[in-house]
């Protein structure tokens, strides 16, 4: 992300360059430790056809000088392979060894020629889509040794990158190289201690404090972690460098993380839902956008010119962080102050790496690096501030939730002394009212006794006159003619019917048809027997009357009573009438009651005994009957 940055500033800024004529020679002596490669000490060729050798950019005459203005050149088209020359020679009676660097790690690849002493050029490679393992140096940077001589020599580059890298290339002697690289790793790793500490400080606060913000700022600490990774390279040395595919993927989606984050922990920090609401929205509605650019760019576009758009998140909640100070929301304060810190050093990254400065000490690199340290450090102070302030206002509503409590115990105080008065003068009614009313009570109780005792008394003959009443249905049923609604109520459903039909075949105890076993289980219909021994089903219908039955039992059983009862005059035309079935169903069902009556005539003396029910069992077996 901060390469585009550079790029758009050269761009935009400086979109012309003038072209001296000749390449100068640089001389290096004893008295120089640290040489930047700047204007008319580079010549650049830009090969379309990425196909050019070595001896063919040797020969060739397309070379031009970057430029007389001390900006770095950088590549316009990431289709393009670049060749940089510049030459070199060794002032007599110099005695340092040389290294040289190329200072952006995201070149994707990096081929350096130089010439041995026969004038024969080497090849050393390197670059962010190679494996760490190819690079000379074990360094986050390019690093290579540069053989010298006091004649002058000419030194070539080729650069192969899908992104628009700047070429910084510098030439340090071995001592100094050293001693900048020790300082460089020890700065990065108090940058990264720091952040380390600053995230699992804020997770024990967050554990304590059970406050979503502190999360936030944790992920966001993360983000910030995994970015400076990705653009100091040391996330490519150490975590994954046997992936250089990872390379570019993380360092195109770690910023949209870190801006994420960002906005999102700003959002909680500063409550801009309550604050600025219009703000907010808006805030989200860019967020938004942006994520719908980027999964486009990364899916077709493939531009890398989201910059534009990528900042606005940034000025958004800038200035929301002061329209809330001005509002009077104290938290903002430390917040506005890292804010800026953080915001210097990307002006001041984006002045050097585009070479209007060229301060080169450690500092000065990692000046990104410091100012993020001293925007996570002091926003940690702005959460530390932000509880403070609100344990501020907590404790001023409790004191004035005491003084509230205080004003209504004296108010409570003097409503009490007001209500006891009344209440005591309510007593004195209210005993003479209870006096009477359990005078009166105790004569409604000595009535109540008896009208219980008289209704007990009521309850047992009822009883006993249902049971009879019952009884008397029962056995009139069974030898009388009764209608359809009187019969109905011995048998109301086809459930009571199954259960007297069970009842009536099993009175003297289960027999097995067909084995002859007496042990049985509950069969699959309802008041049907199963034998433990054979497994016969037996149904309550089977080998009775209703054997076959096809219409409902209800009406079967009502039938039977009606041919039983008009001993088997009834004409099937009145059964069809008072039954509401077909004339041939009543017909058929009444002629099998008739055969059944006639083959029981000869057992007068059961018939007497039974009713109507004698006949339902042992009937003669026929066709079924079909409604």
């Amino acid at each position: 992300m901060f390469r585009i940055v550079i790029t758009l500033f050269l761009c935009c800024v400086f979109p012309f360059a003038v072209y001296p004529q000749n390449l100068e020679t640089l001389v290096l002596d004893d008295s120089q430790e640290d040489v930047t490669l700047l204007g008319s000490q580079l010549e650049i060729l830009e090969d379309p056809t990425q196909k050019l050798s070595i001896e063919e950019v040797m020969h060739s005459n397309e070379f031009k000088v970057h430029t007389s203005s001390p900006l770095f050149a950088f590549i316009k088209n990431t289709k393009s392979a670049y060749w940089i020359r510049f030459s070199l020679r060794e002032a007599k009676n110099t005695h340092k060894r040389w290294t040289f660097e190329n200072s952006d790690p995201h070149i994707d690849n990096f081929e350096f020629y130089y010439p041995d002493k026969t004038g024969a050029y080497l090849s050393a490679y390197a670059g962010y889509a190679q494996p760490f393992d190819l690079r000379p140096y074990a360094h986050k940077n390019f690093i290579f040794d540069l053989p010298t001589d006091t004649i002058a020599r000419s030194y070539y580059v080729r650069v192969v990158s899908n992104n628009h890298n700047p070429f910084i290339f510098k030439i340090h002697s071995a001592n100094y190289f050293t001693f900048y690289a020790l300082n460089e790793y020890y700065m990065l790793g108090m940058f990264y201690g720091i952040l380390a500490i600053m995230a699992i400080y804020n997770i024990l606060v967050y554990f304590s404090m059970k406050e979503r913000v502190y999360i936030l700022y944790v992920i966001y600490v993360l983000c910030c972690g995994l970015i400076s990774l990705a653009e100091d390279g040391t996330g490519f040395q150490y975590l994954w460098s046997h992936s250089p595919a990872l390379n570019n993927w993380i360092s195109r989606s770690s910023p949209l993380m870190l801006m994420v984050s960002f906005s999102v922990y700003s959002k909680a920090f500063l409550e801009l839902r309550n604050n600025l609401p219009k703000l907010n929205r808006l805030l989200d509605l860019i967020i938004a956008v942006y994520i719908a650019f980027f999964l486009l760019d990364v899916a077709i576009l493939n531009l890398q010119w989201n910059f534009p758009l990528y900042i606005i998140p940034f000025i958004i909640i800038y200035v929301s962080a002061i329209l809330c100070l001005r509002k009077g929301f104290r938290q903002a304060r430390y917040y506005l102050v890292g804010y800026s810190f953080m915001i210097i050093s990307i002006i001041f990254l984006i002045f050097r790496m585009s070479g209007i400065i060229h301060w080169s000490d450690i500092f000065t690199v990692y000046s990104f690096n410091i100012g993020l340290v001293f925007e996570i450090v002091i926003l940690s102070f702005a959460l530390g501030d932000r509880i403070k302030i609100i344990r501020a206002e907590r404790e001023k509503a409790q004191e004035q939730m005491i003084e509230q409590l205080k004003e209504n115990e004296k108010l409570k105080d003097k409503v009490n002394r007001e209500l006891e008065q009344k209440v005591k003068e309510r007593t004195t009614e209210i005993a003479e009212k209870n006096q009477q009313l359990e005078e009166m009570n105790e004569e409604l109780r000595l009535q109540s006794e008896e009208i219980t005792r008289m209704n007990l008394l009521l309850d047992s003959d009822n009883r006993k006159l249902q049971n009879n009443v019952k009884d008397l249905v029962k056995a009139r049923v069974m030898v009388e003619e009764v209608d359809f609604e009187e019969f109905s109520k011995i048998f109301p459903s086809e459930e009571s019917c199954y259960r007297y039909l069970a009842e009536l075949k099993w009175d003297k105890g289960y027999v097995c048809r067909k084995c002859g076993h007496t042990r049985f289980c509950e069969g699959k219909d309802k008041y049907s027997r199963r034998c433990t021994r054979c497994r016969y089903d037996e149904s309550p219908t089977a080998y009775t009357i209703f054997h076959r039955l096809k219409f409902d039992v209800v009406k079967a059983f009502y039938m039977v009573f009606l041919v039983y009862a008009n001993k088997g005059k009834i004409t099937s035309l009145e059964l069809s009438q008072l039954l509401q079935l077909r004339q041939s169903t009543c017909w058929t069902f009444s002629k099998k009651v008739t055969r059944a009556m006639k083959e029981r005539k000869k057992n007068a003396g059961d018939q007497d005994a039974h009713g109507w029910s004698h006949i339902i069992l042992d009937p003669i077996e026929g066709e079924p009957v079909k409604k």
